[in-house]
Protein backbone atom coordinates (compact mmCIF):
# COMPACT_ATOMS: atom_id res chain seq x y z
CA UNK A 1 0.00 0.00 0.00
CA UNK A 2 1.24 3.52 -1.21
CA UNK A 3 1.76 6.89 0.71
CA UNK A 4 -0.08 9.34 -1.82
CA UNK A 5 0.69 12.73 -2.24
CA UNK A 6 -1.75 15.65 -1.40
CA UNK A 7 -2.97 17.65 -4.78
CA UNK A 8 -5.59 19.12 -5.51
CA UNK A 9 -8.13 17.23 -7.04
CA UNK A 10 -8.67 17.98 -10.95
CA UNK A 11 -12.25 18.98 -10.21
CA UNK A 12 -11.25 21.77 -7.87
CA UNK A 13 -8.32 22.93 -9.82
CA UNK A 14 -10.98 23.35 -13.02
CA UNK A 15 -13.43 25.67 -13.58
CA UNK A 16 -16.30 23.96 -15.21
CA UNK A 17 -17.70 27.00 -17.74
CA UNK A 18 -16.04 26.54 -21.40
CA UNK A 19 -16.54 30.27 -21.51
CA UNK A 20 -12.92 30.51 -20.25
CA UNK A 21 -11.77 30.41 -23.59
CA UNK A 22 -14.61 29.74 -25.73
CA UNK A 23 -13.80 26.23 -25.80
CA UNK A 24 -15.93 23.97 -27.91
CA UNK A 25 -16.20 20.90 -29.58
CA UNK A 26 -18.16 19.77 -33.08
CA UNK A 27 -17.94 16.36 -34.80
CA UNK A 28 -17.03 16.37 -38.25
CA UNK A 29 -16.87 13.51 -40.82
CA UNK A 30 -15.72 11.09 -38.27
CA UNK A 31 -12.88 13.27 -36.11
CA UNK A 32 -13.98 15.95 -33.06
CA UNK A 33 -12.80 19.64 -33.90
CA UNK A 34 -11.79 21.67 -30.92
CA UNK A 35 -11.64 25.29 -31.15
CA UNK A 36 -10.85 27.98 -29.05
CA UNK A 37 -10.79 32.14 -28.74
CA UNK A 38 -6.98 32.72 -29.05
CA UNK A 39 -5.27 34.42 -25.90
CA UNK A 40 -2.93 37.25 -26.48
CA UNK A 41 -1.17 36.10 -23.63
CA UNK A 42 -0.76 33.07 -24.83
CA UNK A 43 1.27 31.29 -28.16
CA UNK A 44 0.92 27.55 -27.36
CA UNK A 45 -2.51 25.75 -26.15
CA UNK A 46 -2.74 22.04 -24.86
CA UNK A 47 -5.69 20.13 -24.91
CA UNK A 48 -6.58 17.85 -22.58
CA UNK A 49 -8.61 14.51 -22.74
CA UNK A 50 -10.43 12.89 -19.83
CA UNK A 51 -13.01 9.91 -19.13
CA UNK A 52 -14.89 12.20 -16.53
CA UNK A 53 -14.40 15.77 -14.56
CA UNK A 54 -11.89 14.00 -12.45
CA UNK A 55 -10.39 11.45 -14.62
CA UNK A 56 -6.67 12.40 -15.38
CA UNK A 57 -5.66 13.34 -18.92
CA UNK A 58 -5.20 10.08 -21.60
CA UNK A 59 -4.41 12.55 -24.44
CA UNK A 60 -3.11 15.77 -24.97
CA UNK A 61 -3.00 17.88 -28.34
CA UNK A 62 -0.55 20.54 -28.55
CA UNK A 63 -0.28 23.79 -31.47
CA UNK A 64 -0.14 27.03 -31.93
CA UNK A 65 -3.48 27.29 -33.79
CA UNK A 66 -6.78 28.14 -32.24
CA UNK A 67 -8.45 24.68 -32.91
CA UNK A 68 -7.25 20.87 -33.53
CA UNK A 69 -8.58 17.94 -35.02
CA UNK A 70 -8.77 14.89 -33.21
CA UNK A 71 -9.16 11.51 -35.21
CA UNK A 72 -8.39 8.90 -32.66
CA UNK A 73 -11.61 8.44 -30.68
CA UNK A 74 -13.73 5.60 -29.94
CA UNK A 75 -17.30 5.44 -31.52
CA UNK A 76 -20.29 6.94 -29.43
CA UNK A 77 -18.74 7.76 -26.36
CA UNK A 78 -17.97 10.79 -23.83
CA UNK A 79 -14.71 12.66 -23.65
CA UNK A 80 -14.20 15.66 -20.96
CA UNK A 81 -12.18 18.50 -22.80
CA UNK A 82 -10.04 21.15 -20.72
CA UNK A 83 -6.99 23.19 -22.42
CA UNK A 84 -4.10 25.53 -20.61
CA UNK A 85 -2.48 27.81 -22.23
CA UNK A 86 1.18 28.69 -22.32
CA UNK A 87 2.43 32.25 -21.71
CA UNK A 88 4.25 33.68 -24.48
CA UNK A 89 7.76 34.75 -24.75
CA UNK A 90 8.65 31.79 -22.16
CA UNK A 91 11.78 29.29 -22.63
CA UNK A 92 10.41 26.07 -23.50
CA UNK A 93 7.32 23.83 -22.58
CA UNK A 94 8.41 23.17 -19.06
CA UNK A 95 7.30 24.00 -15.87
CA UNK A 96 6.48 27.49 -15.11
CA UNK A 97 5.91 27.99 -18.35
CA UNK A 98 1.61 27.14 -18.20
CA UNK A 99 -1.56 28.18 -17.05
CA UNK A 100 -3.20 25.80 -15.14
CA UNK A 101 -5.88 23.68 -16.76
CA UNK A 102 -9.50 25.36 -17.44
CA UNK A 103 -12.66 25.39 -19.75
CA UNK A 104 -13.91 22.23 -19.55
CA UNK A 105 -16.52 20.95 -21.87
CA UNK A 106 -17.89 17.19 -22.59
CA UNK A 107 -17.80 16.36 -25.82
CA UNK A 108 -19.49 13.34 -27.36
CA UNK A 109 -18.35 11.38 -30.45
CA UNK A 110 -20.48 9.99 -32.98
CA UNK A 111 -20.95 6.57 -34.31
CA UNK A 112 -19.02 7.38 -37.82
CA UNK A 113 -15.58 7.05 -36.46
CA UNK A 114 -13.41 6.25 -39.26
CA UNK A 115 -9.69 4.72 -38.77
CA UNK A 116 -7.37 7.60 -37.70
CA UNK A 117 -4.92 8.51 -40.36
CA UNK A 118 -1.48 6.90 -39.81
CA UNK A 119 1.46 8.91 -39.35
CA UNK A 120 4.09 8.52 -42.64
CA UNK A 121 7.64 9.36 -42.98
CA UNK A 122 8.72 10.83 -46.38
CA UNK A 123 11.79 9.51 -48.24
CA UNK A 124 14.25 11.72 -46.48
CA UNK A 125 12.69 11.50 -42.58
CA UNK A 126 11.97 8.34 -40.51
CA UNK A 127 9.76 8.42 -37.72
CA UNK A 128 10.57 7.89 -34.06
CA UNK A 129 8.62 6.83 -30.92
CA UNK A 130 9.73 7.81 -27.97
CA UNK A 131 8.76 8.22 -23.93
CA UNK A 132 9.55 10.82 -21.23
CA UNK A 133 9.06 11.13 -17.74
CA UNK A 134 8.18 14.65 -16.79
CA UNK A 135 10.82 16.13 -14.77
CA UNK A 136 9.95 18.79 -11.95
CA UNK A 137 6.38 19.14 -12.87
CA UNK A 138 3.64 16.26 -12.57
CA UNK A 139 2.42 17.97 -16.00
CA UNK A 140 3.86 17.04 -19.52
CA UNK A 141 6.99 18.89 -20.40
CA UNK A 142 7.15 18.33 -23.99
CA UNK A 143 10.77 17.16 -25.42
CA UNK A 144 12.58 20.82 -26.54
CA UNK A 145 16.07 20.78 -24.59
CA UNK A 146 14.81 17.50 -22.64
CA UNK A 147 16.07 13.79 -22.67
CA UNK A 148 13.88 10.61 -23.86
CA UNK A 149 14.13 7.04 -24.71
CA UNK A 150 12.22 4.23 -26.29
CA UNK A 151 9.72 2.31 -23.78
CA UNK A 152 12.37 -0.39 -23.27
CA UNK A 153 14.93 1.62 -22.35
CA UNK A 154 12.79 4.64 -19.91
CA UNK A 155 10.96 1.71 -18.36
CA UNK A 156 14.57 -0.21 -17.01
CA UNK A 157 15.44 3.75 -15.73
CA UNK A 158 11.93 3.97 -14.31
CA UNK A 159 12.43 1.02 -12.20
CA UNK A 160 15.10 2.49 -10.29
CA UNK A 161 12.81 5.65 -9.02
CA UNK A 162 10.07 3.22 -8.77
CA UNK A 163 11.62 1.08 -5.76
CA UNK A 164 9.79 3.51 -3.36
CA UNK A 165 7.28 4.50 -4.86
CA UNK A 166 5.74 7.40 -2.72
CA UNK A 167 9.09 9.13 -2.19
CA UNK A 168 10.25 11.89 -3.88
CA UNK A 169 12.93 10.95 -7.24
CA UNK A 170 16.09 13.61 -7.96
CA UNK A 171 13.66 15.42 -10.33
CA UNK A 172 11.21 16.09 -7.44
CA UNK A 173 8.26 13.74 -8.55
CA UNK A 174 7.30 10.85 -7.04
CA UNK A 175 6.80 7.65 -9.38
CA UNK A 176 3.57 7.07 -8.09
CA UNK A 177 2.00 10.48 -9.76
CA UNK A 178 4.86 10.79 -12.10
CA UNK A 179 3.74 11.61 -16.05
CA UNK A 180 5.55 9.41 -18.60
CA UNK A 181 4.24 10.37 -21.98
CA UNK A 182 4.75 8.92 -25.37
CA UNK A 183 5.34 10.63 -28.68
CA UNK A 184 5.47 10.17 -32.12
CA UNK A 185 8.47 12.20 -33.41
CA UNK A 186 9.40 12.85 -37.30
CA UNK A 187 13.13 13.62 -37.61
CA UNK A 188 15.33 14.34 -41.03
CA UNK A 189 17.23 11.24 -42.10
CA UNK A 190 21.18 12.97 -41.87
CA UNK A 191 24.78 11.01 -41.75
CA UNK A 192 26.23 13.00 -39.04
CA UNK A 193 30.21 11.58 -39.28
CA UNK A 194 32.73 10.90 -36.41
CA UNK A 195 29.82 10.63 -33.40
CA UNK A 196 31.24 8.93 -30.26
CA UNK A 197 28.10 8.12 -28.48
CA UNK A 198 25.99 6.61 -31.05
CA UNK A 199 27.76 3.28 -31.19
CA UNK A 200 28.56 4.00 -34.57
CA UNK A 201 24.80 4.75 -35.55
CA UNK A 202 25.17 7.57 -38.47
CA UNK A 203 22.06 8.91 -38.38
CA UNK A 204 22.00 10.65 -34.84
CA UNK A 205 24.60 12.90 -33.50
CA UNK A 206 25.73 13.09 -30.29
CA UNK A 207 23.33 12.80 -27.51
CA UNK A 208 23.58 15.65 -24.77
CA UNK A 209 22.57 15.24 -21.28
CA UNK A 210 19.77 17.43 -20.68
CA UNK A 211 17.72 19.63 -17.99
CA UNK A 212 20.72 19.58 -15.52
CA UNK A 213 21.20 23.29 -15.22
CA UNK A 214 18.91 23.53 -11.84
CA UNK A 215 16.25 25.52 -14.17
CA UNK A 216 13.50 23.58 -15.46
CA UNK A 217 11.51 26.51 -17.00
CA UNK A 218 14.63 26.87 -19.36
CA UNK A 219 16.35 23.77 -19.62
CA UNK A 220 19.69 23.45 -21.46
CA UNK A 221 21.72 20.44 -22.77
CA UNK A 222 25.22 19.87 -22.86
CA UNK A 223 28.10 17.54 -23.82
CA UNK A 224 26.46 14.15 -22.16
CA UNK A 225 27.76 14.24 -18.51
CA UNK A 226 29.92 11.13 -17.36
CA UNK A 227 27.44 8.78 -15.61
CA UNK A 228 25.34 8.91 -18.84
CA UNK A 229 29.09 7.69 -20.80
CA UNK A 230 29.17 4.98 -18.00
CA UNK A 231 25.14 4.10 -19.37
CA UNK A 232 26.52 4.08 -22.95
CA UNK A 233 29.61 2.39 -22.49
CA UNK A 234 31.16 5.30 -24.41
CA UNK A 235 34.61 6.22 -22.97
CA UNK A 236 34.70 8.63 -20.07
CA UNK A 237 38.36 9.45 -19.80
CA UNK A 238 37.46 13.22 -21.33
CA UNK A 239 35.45 13.52 -18.17
CA UNK A 240 37.40 14.83 -15.20
CA UNK A 241 36.76 16.92 -11.88
CA UNK A 242 38.24 20.22 -10.53
CA UNK A 243 41.75 18.88 -9.72
CA UNK A 244 41.93 17.35 -13.36
CA UNK A 245 41.59 13.92 -11.84
CA UNK A 246 39.14 11.43 -14.36
CA UNK A 247 35.99 11.51 -12.02
CA UNK A 248 34.71 8.01 -11.07
CA UNK A 249 31.87 6.62 -9.11
CA UNK A 250 33.76 8.17 -6.19
CA UNK A 251 33.55 11.66 -7.89
CA UNK A 252 31.79 14.66 -5.65
CA UNK A 253 28.43 15.32 -7.68
CA UNK A 254 28.61 18.34 -9.74
CA UNK A 255 32.36 18.33 -9.48
CA UNK A 256 32.61 16.46 -13.06
CA UNK A 257 32.76 17.97 -16.39
CA UNK A 258 32.93 15.93 -19.77
CA UNK A 259 34.52 17.72 -23.24
CA UNK A 260 33.14 17.22 -26.31
CA UNK A 261 34.47 18.95 -29.38
CA UNK A 262 33.23 22.12 -31.43
CA UNK A 263 31.86 20.09 -34.56
CA UNK A 264 30.44 17.44 -32.04
CA UNK A 265 28.49 20.23 -29.92
CA UNK A 266 27.07 21.85 -33.18
CA UNK A 267 25.61 18.61 -34.78
CA UNK A 268 23.75 17.69 -31.61
CA UNK A 269 22.32 21.13 -31.52
CA UNK A 270 20.92 20.51 -35.15
CA UNK A 271 20.02 16.93 -34.60
CA UNK A 272 18.46 14.29 -32.09
CA UNK A 273 20.88 12.87 -30.44
CA UNK A 274 21.06 9.54 -29.11
CA UNK A 275 22.89 7.04 -26.76
CA UNK A 276 22.63 3.10 -26.11
CA UNK A 277 21.52 2.11 -23.04
CA UNK A 278 23.31 -0.82 -20.99
CA UNK A 279 23.12 0.59 -17.19
CA UNK A 280 25.53 -2.77 -15.98
CA UNK A 281 29.54 -1.78 -17.15
CA UNK A 282 30.19 -5.73 -16.21
CA UNK A 283 27.73 -6.90 -18.61
CA UNK A 284 26.42 -6.35 -22.20
CA UNK A 285 22.62 -6.24 -21.47
CA UNK A 286 21.31 -4.07 -23.94
CA UNK A 287 17.90 -2.01 -22.73
CA UNK A 288 17.37 0.27 -25.90
CA UNK A 289 18.47 4.27 -26.76
CA UNK A 290 18.25 7.40 -25.16
CA UNK A 291 17.55 10.46 -27.08
CA UNK A 292 18.62 14.66 -27.01
CA UNK A 293 16.35 16.97 -28.68
CA UNK A 294 17.54 20.32 -29.68
CA UNK A 295 15.43 23.50 -29.18
CA UNK A 296 17.23 25.32 -31.84
CA UNK A 297 15.88 22.81 -34.67
CA UNK A 298 12.52 21.65 -33.49
CA UNK A 299 10.04 22.74 -36.68
CA UNK A 300 7.14 24.58 -35.65
CA UNK A 301 3.24 23.95 -36.74
CA UNK A 302 3.51 25.50 -39.98
CA UNK A 303 7.08 24.13 -40.88
CA UNK A 304 7.85 21.02 -42.15
CA UNK A 305 10.70 18.74 -41.51
CA UNK A 306 13.77 19.63 -43.16
CA UNK A 307 12.34 23.06 -44.06
CA UNK A 308 14.88 25.92 -44.13
CA UNK A 309 15.15 29.21 -42.34
CA UNK A 310 15.53 32.90 -43.16
CA UNK A 311 18.42 33.05 -40.87
CA UNK A 312 20.13 29.82 -42.77
CA UNK A 313 18.77 27.20 -40.17
CA UNK A 314 16.79 24.10 -40.92
CA UNK A 315 14.52 22.27 -38.61
CA UNK A 316 15.16 18.73 -38.30
CA UNK A 317 12.59 17.48 -35.93
CA UNK A 318 8.88 17.45 -35.20
CA UNK A 319 6.48 16.32 -32.77
CA UNK A 320 3.04 15.19 -34.02
CA UNK A 321 0.40 17.24 -32.31
CA UNK A 322 -1.04 14.21 -30.51
CA UNK A 323 0.32 12.57 -27.38
CA UNK A 324 -0.42 9.84 -25.00
CA UNK A 325 0.24 9.92 -21.01
CA UNK A 326 0.12 7.50 -18.40
CA UNK A 327 0.67 8.16 -14.76
CA UNK A 328 2.94 6.04 -12.19
CA UNK A 329 0.16 4.64 -10.37
CA UNK A 330 -1.61 3.51 -12.94
CA UNK A 331 1.25 1.59 -14.75
CA UNK A 332 2.08 -0.03 -11.02
CA UNK A 333 -2.16 -1.59 -11.57
CA UNK A 334 -0.49 -2.93 -15.12
CA UNK A 335 2.39 -5.06 -13.35
CA UNK A 336 5.60 -2.59 -13.27
CA UNK A 337 7.79 -4.34 -11.17
CA UNK A 338 9.27 -1.95 -8.23
CA UNK A 339 11.86 -4.94 -6.68
CA UNK A 340 14.84 -3.83 -8.90
CA UNK A 341 17.06 -2.63 -5.82
CA UNK A 342 20.53 -1.28 -7.28
CA UNK A 343 20.40 -3.51 -10.43
CA UNK A 344 18.33 -4.21 -13.43
CA UNK A 345 17.71 -7.19 -15.53
CA UNK A 346 16.44 -7.56 -18.82
CA UNK A 347 13.29 -9.69 -17.46
CA UNK A 348 12.55 -6.96 -15.15
CA UNK A 349 13.30 -4.27 -17.75
CA UNK A 350 10.84 -6.26 -20.26
CA UNK A 351 7.93 -6.94 -17.46
CA UNK A 352 8.17 -3.49 -16.49
CA UNK A 353 8.12 -2.11 -20.77
CA UNK A 354 5.53 -4.61 -20.64
CA UNK A 355 3.33 -2.51 -18.16
CA UNK A 356 3.79 0.41 -19.81
CA UNK A 357 2.64 -0.44 -23.14
CA UNK A 358 -0.55 -1.76 -21.72
CA UNK A 359 -1.24 1.06 -19.71
CA UNK A 360 -0.94 3.18 -22.85
CA UNK A 361 -3.57 0.66 -24.86
CA UNK A 362 -5.97 1.41 -22.10
CA UNK A 363 -7.23 4.72 -23.25
CA UNK A 364 -10.09 4.75 -24.70
CA UNK A 365 -8.98 5.75 -27.71
CA UNK A 366 -8.06 4.35 -31.14
CA UNK A 367 -4.74 2.11 -31.21
CA UNK A 368 -1.66 4.07 -30.95
CA UNK A 369 0.78 4.27 -34.22
CA UNK A 370 4.07 5.27 -34.63
CA UNK A 371 4.94 4.19 -38.23
CA UNK A 372 3.28 2.82 -41.24
CA UNK A 373 1.73 -0.26 -39.55
CA UNK A 374 0.25 -0.39 -36.01
CA UNK A 375 2.49 -0.26 -33.25
CA UNK A 376 3.15 -2.93 -30.46
CA UNK A 377 0.59 -1.26 -28.10
CA UNK A 378 -2.68 -2.86 -29.90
Amino acid sequence: RFVIECRPSLSAMVPTAAAVFGLTCQWNKGAMNISWTPQSSSDYYEVQLAVNATAEPFVVHSTAGANVVVDSLLPSREYYVTMRTHAASTPSLGPGTWGQPAGRVVCESGADVVPQKRKYARADTKLLEVMRESEFTYDVDYLMNHNSGTIEADAAFASFGAIKPDEKTPWNTTFYNATFTLYCVEMLNVDVPDTFSTGGNSSYSDYMSCNDNHNATDPQCICDNWIDRVISKTDADACHDSKGKKCSFFTKMGDCTCSCSQESLNNSNKYIGMMPVYFDIESDDYYGQWFSHPKPTECDDDEEVGAARADGSVCTWKRHKEARIVKGYQVLQNGFNTSAGKTITPALAKQNADAFRKTFAQAPVQPWGCEDTVSVLV
